[in-house]
């Protein structure tokens, strides 16, 4: 048992500090935890909400302490209930990534008629060269290799 939490241990050690370091901006990373503590907070008030629908039908059973399930129960649903709206609402999102807001379809279908295939080619140089410029530094290093 030793020698399999030793070797657990320096697996571990070995995973944690050879692992890249990816640095983020801090607007991306506070807007992730941001939209984590609202995605938990729907589905935390969904299992209370359900939890005191639960508890509210004990009020009409004659034996309360053999219901006491319905407790249990309704927080199930709810937790359920949250769930289900998280996903709704992340769905939505990437959603929105993936096909735009609409706003550029109607630019599109605006200028369709002058943008012919000459225009679409030096736009599209002209956004990837935006995208795609390097940023230099003195201190890199750059190599080129032509045959």
């Amino acid at each position: 048992m030793k020698n399999i939490n030793k070797l657990l241990l320096t697996l571990l050690t070995l995973i944690l500090t050879t692992q890249t370091v990816f640095a983020q901006s801090n607007d991306a990373v506070q807007g992730l935890v941001d939209d984590s503590k609202n995605d938990l907070l729907i589905v935390v008030g969904g299992g209370l909400a359900g939890a005191v629908l639960g508890l509210s039908t004990l009020s009409f059973v004659e034996e309360p302490k053999e219901h006491t399930r319905n407790i249990l129960v309704g927080a199930s649903i709810g937790v359920i209930a949250g769930v289900a709206i998280v996903a709704y609402t992340q769905a939505n999102k990437s959603r929105e990534a993936i096909y735009g807001t609409g706003r550029e379809e109607a630019f599109l279908r605006r200028d369709t008629k002058n943008f012919d295939t000459s225009r679409r080619v030096s736009w599209h140089s002209s956004e990837t060269q935006q995208k795609l410029n390097p940023i230099v530094s003195p201190y890199q290093l750059n190599f080129s290799f032509n045959y």
